[in-house]
């Protein structure tokens, strides 16, 4: 069997509501859909998300970099070697883990059809049966924060409790006070912040927080590594690792520091699935532990199935609530977990009218 062809699609999905973060707010989701087509007439799909102009690359530089340099890499090469094939990706264009992990996440559908096993089955066999979740409190007043902390817990006994921090140390205090109060023991809460404080705010934000009760992570408040370390070194809480991975090299960094305890692993910020293995490894070998973002569509497949087979990713993480999918049959969570979908590769199929639907002229 050999790659044929290569044709890399964007799309762009409303969010239901909108997501505020340090970075700013989004009421969309950007993604670039990669098709891997064969002589034999399989073809495999990826996804890779879009954070610009957050940081990472945009949808157009995405675009530009897999048709001008990724795909004259695996075109003419066979898909079952994906080792191999993401070096080559590596040496075509270093670096770029977004455009990166669109072909990689291909080649992995590629060959779980080409050989009619589920990808879980490629990572060494299922350990569980999908992604473990959490709730998700979207940013708002501490009022209107604590009654949608109370909605979602009434619907559903999450044990965990997402919300953003790391806009302004003082608003996010009462916030976080306002939820705690709320929700009591029938959850804890992780907090992220997406690497928007300095030091000299995190430590007496987080501090407070810790001391308001409930606190069960800290999702990467600082920037630096050397901060990231001091927090874990100065608040008894387990503090998580996230901007401040993307190769497998930095997660030995991360290790190496004793910055965090755990890490979450967007899988396309890493260039794919093959380095969440490699940082798998290194974190379950140090004792620590994962979660991985589910994102939406193709991505949310590949998290269920990396969740399904790695023992490592014992952390739940939220589910992305977009408007609508592109995939024929949408992944639905069911109560606390996200079943990895069955079937050769990633079990799921694109669906052409609503690509069509939501295209970008790119």
């Amino acid at each position: 069997m050999k790659i044929t062809g290569v044709r890399a699609r964007a799309v762009n999905i409303p969010r239901r509501s909108v997501l505020t973060t340090s970075y700013g707010a989004r009421d969309d989701a950007t993604t670039v859909v990669v098709e891997l087509q064969t002589d034999e007439g399989i073809t495999g799909i990826g996804q890779t998300a879009v954070d610009a102009p957050f940081y990472g690359e945009t949808a157009e530089g995405i675009l530009a970099n897999i048709r001008a340099h990724l795909a004259p890499a695996v075109i003419g090469e066979s898909p079952l070697g994906i080792e191999r094939l993401t070096s080559k990706l590596r040496a075509a264009l270093p670096r770029h883990w977004s455009s990166h992990a669109g072909v990689e996440l291909a080649l992995w559908d590629l060959k779980g059809k080409a050989l009619g096993v589920p990808v879980y089955q490629l990572l060494g066999g299922r350990v569980r049966p999908g992604v473990d979740l959490m709730g998700f409190v979207r940013r708002s007043t501490p009022a209107r924060m604590a009654r949608e902390a109370v909605a979602v817990l009434d619907e559903t006994p999450f044990p965990v409790l997402k919300m953003k921090i790391g806009i302004d140390p003082r608003e996010d205090v009462a916030q976080y006070r306002a939820v705690a109060e709320a929700v009591g023991d029938r959850a804890v809460l992780q907090v992220d912040g997406n690497a928007g404080y300095t030091l000299g705010q995190a430590l007496p934000a987080l501090t407070a927080m810790e001391r308001i009760g409930r606190l069960g992570a800290i999702e990467q408040p600082v920037e630096r590594l050397a901060d990231l370390a001091e927090l874990a070194r100065r608040i008894p809480v387990p503090v998580m690792a996230d901007e401040a991975i993307y190769s497998p090299q930095d997660a030995l960094g991360v290790v190496e520091h004793r910055a965090a305890s755990m890490a979450l692993m967007k899988i396309t910020k890493h260039g794919g699935i093959l380095n969440v293995q490699k940082i798998a490894a290194l974190f379950e070998a140090a004792g620590l532990i994962l979660s991985v973002a589910i994102y939406y569509d193709i991505i949310a497949a590949a998290a269920a199935h990396i969740a399904a087979a790695l023992p490592v990713v014992r952390w739940p993480s939220p589910a992305t609530d977009l408007v609508d999918t592109i995939l024929t049959e949408p992944l639905k969570p069911q109560g606390l977990l996200l079943p990895v979908p069955e079937g050769p590769g990633f079990g799921v199929q694109l669906d052409e009218d609503k690509m069509r639907r939501y295209a970008l002229p790119l």
